[in-house]
Parts: C-alpha cells; structure tokens; sequence
C-alpha cells in the first residue's frame, strides 16, 4: 500500500486501516494489481505551519466524505481512484452518463482500471452531506456557475476544490463567499460512452488556498490522493500554477480546430511556432498585468515559449497502447457535437486582459471565436489548418 507518511512522522498516531479494501489496477497494462487499504491523516505537518498557513477546518481522524461534482471523464478518474484508497465517494451526474453509472457503476480502463458502484446523483440534495464532506468540483468552467448556484445553501461553508482548468472558477466562488480552493490538475482521460472511462494519462494535483497559502484541510486532501497514488503535492503560490495551465490550456481550441492529439503537438514547426505565437500574447498580457505563470516543468512562462521556438522536427510521444492517444477536453466538445466549448475562460480571458492593458491578442481572439462557432454550429474538429488560423489573426489587424 502506497500511504503518506507525513502526518504520523511527527509523533502522531498511525493512520487506521479500515477492514475492507478495494482491489483495481493503477497504472494501467502490465502493472500490478495492488490492494489499497483506507488512510486516513490524522495531523498537517508542522513544517507547513508558516506564516502563509491559514486556519481552515481542524483535522479530523474521520475520513473525508467525497463528493465528486461532474463526474466526467477527469472527476470519475478521481472517483476510482480515491475509492481504491478506501475513500467515501459519491458522483454527480447527468444525462446518459448518469444513467449508466446508477444502473452498472462505472467502468473504467487505461492508467486506472477497474469497475466501481459509486453512489451517483443527478444533484448533491440527493446525496447525504455531512460536517466531513468536501466537494471536488471537476465540471466544465462555463458550468460551473449553474451547478454552484442550484447548490448555493447546501454548499455554504462547504470545501469546494475546483479541480478544473482556468481561474475562473476560484475567482467566482471567492467573490460569491464559497470556500474555495485551487488545484492544477494534470488527468488525461475520455468518456467512451455513458459509464465507461479511460484514463488515458497524467495523474497529478496540486493543491492549495486560494489564492495562495495552505491549510489542514489541504494536507488531508493531499494524503487521501497519494494513497490513492495520484502525484499529488501541497503548494503555497497555487494561482501561479493555475495560470501556467491556463497559458498551456490556449492550445486546446488550436488542437480542436485542426484535430491534433496531444501527442503531436510540439512535433511539426508550423504547429507549434503558432503555439508559441499563441502563448506568446499571453506572456505579454500576463506580464502588464503583474500576473505569473509557472508553466508545468517550473519554468517561467518567456523560456517555455523561447523553447518552443527552437527550430527542428520533433518525434511525437511514444505511446505504447494507441487507445491511450489522448486529445484535449476541447476537442472532445467539438467531436461529440457539445454546443459549448471552454475557451472563453482561456483564450477569452487572455483577450479580456488585453483589452484591459492595450495590448493585442489577434490569435487568442481568432481561436476564440471558431471554436465557438464550430460548436454552435456542430461542425467537429478539424475545420482550420496552422495557415488558416494565422491568416485570419494577421487578417484581424
């Protein structure tokens, strides 16, 4: 069993095991299947309690109750995992999807493998919510806003990790008085069909206050996903990192527009110098803003772009299995003919600060806009090329 430690190296008791375990395969084909018992953290660790520490609710040596809000690809990733380690978990749903999840639970294969009968709901008043609950919010940013507000009295005071890309949705749940909490979340999965997932790769989370400091809550949150061997870490400066995945998300409607799988992105130079270019108003937008962005390897956001520059073809990335090919959620909203897209929290918050700022933003602007086009219009990937999104921005000037 995979377990932090942290908590209980300071002179605390051991975690307790419960006596009934889950059995799934972590980490997909070829690995071993692993029993993973429940751990429960019973302290933070006091190296954390700085000056940036926030008092957030005391830990408890219960466990915490679990309730994943959009359990889509990314959020039913997440449900298995934190079930395996022993976790109360129960999803919210809609649609085919929920239906399939009530009536044969959730089946789930790739990087996490197994088959899981969760509690599922079309809305958290269905669900029993107690002092121990946390919400994991893991639906689309343009839906977060509805979902929050049908929930606002039941979810006043109730921890809501927003386990999405853009900041938009901390941003609304701190102005609305939520408790909100920021995490980076790096999952690759899809929804093959109603109830059946693959995760296709990446497992990591880090997690934070927002918009920075840490708290008891978020320690136990961290060691909950490591006993579910997800790579998850507590950060202090966790708007910083939301930003350097929003800087990379902007790529996302590029991928969609031209049909491009994550795994060739960086490959072809007419690609990915436009991906620089498109990153690039970012930099200049984010830097009159006084806003940073650490990107996902640490690095500041002008040397990860001076890198995808540099000249050359590069191989695309191995993977072993061709079903683990992995495309953006984007791109997954124009394939399945959904009639919203997120890129107004992406490529739309980049030309909303250069409105601000005085700055131009012609590619993030010409992205925006075709891709939410193409999914009013139901018109699927593929619909640009490189040269076509170029000349529309240069057209734009």
């Amino acid at each position: 069993m995979t377990c932090s430690t942290r908590a209980w190296q300071h002179g605390s008791a051991a975690p307790r095991a419960a006596s009934t375990a889950h059995s799934v395969a972590i980490g997909g084909a070829g690995c071993a299947r692993v029993h993973l018992a429940r751990c429960t953290a019973v302290a933070a660790d006091p190296a954390f309690a700085d000056d940036s520490t926030r008092s957030g609710a005391p830990l408890s040596e219960e466990p915490l109750n679990y309730i994943i809000h959009g359990a889509g690809a990314i959020g039913c990733v997440l449900g298995a995992r934190l079930t395996a380690a022993g976790c109360r978990v129960a999803l919210i749903a809609r649609g085919d999807h929920l239906a399939a999840l009530q009536r044969d639970g959730l089946r789930i294969g790739g990087r996490t493998e197994g088959h899981f009968r969760l509690p599922a709901a079309h809305t958290a008043h269905e669900l029993d919510l107690d002092a121990n609950t946390v919400v994991l919010l893991a639906m689309k940013t343009q839906h977060t806003f509805e979902a929050v507000e049908q929930h606002r009295e039941l979810y006043d005071g109730v921890p809501l990790f927003c386990f999405q890309n853009s900041v938009s949705n901390e941003e609304w749940l701190l102005s609305e008085g939520f408790r909100a909490y920021g995490v980076m979340v790096r999952i690759g999965a899809r929804i093959d069909e109603p109830g059946v997932v693959t995760h296709t790769g990446a497992r990591r989370a880090d997690i934070g206050c927002w918009p920075t400091g840490t708290d008891d809550l978020c320690a136990h949150v961290v060691d909950d996903l490591v006993a579910a061997e997800m790579r998850a870490s507590l950060v202090d400066q966790v708007v910083d990192l939301k930003w350097g995945k929003l800087v990379m998300n902007l790529t996302n409607a590029f991928s969609a527009l031209v049909d491009l799988p994550v795994q060739e992105w960086f490959c072809a130079e007419e690609n990915r110098f436009l991906m620089a270019d498109i990153q690039q108003e970012a930099a200049d937008v984010l830097e009159a803003a006084g806003i940073t962005a650490i990107m996902d390897d640490g690095s500041d956001l002008r040397s990860w772009i001076a890198r995808m520059r540099r000249p050359g073809l590069r191989e695309p990335r191995e993977v072993a299995d061709p079903s683990l090919y992995s495309y953006p959620s984007t791109w997954q909203d124009l394939h399945f003919r959904r009639p919203t897209v997120e890129v107004e929290h992406f490529n739309g918050k980049i030309c909303e600060l250069g409105e601000r700022f005085g700055i131009g933003t012609p590619l993030n602007r010409v992205l925006t806009e075709r891709c939410c086009d193409a999914a009013a219009r139901r018109l699927g990937p593929g619909t640009e090329t490189a040269a076509s999104l170029r000349a529309a921005a240069d057209n734009s000037i």
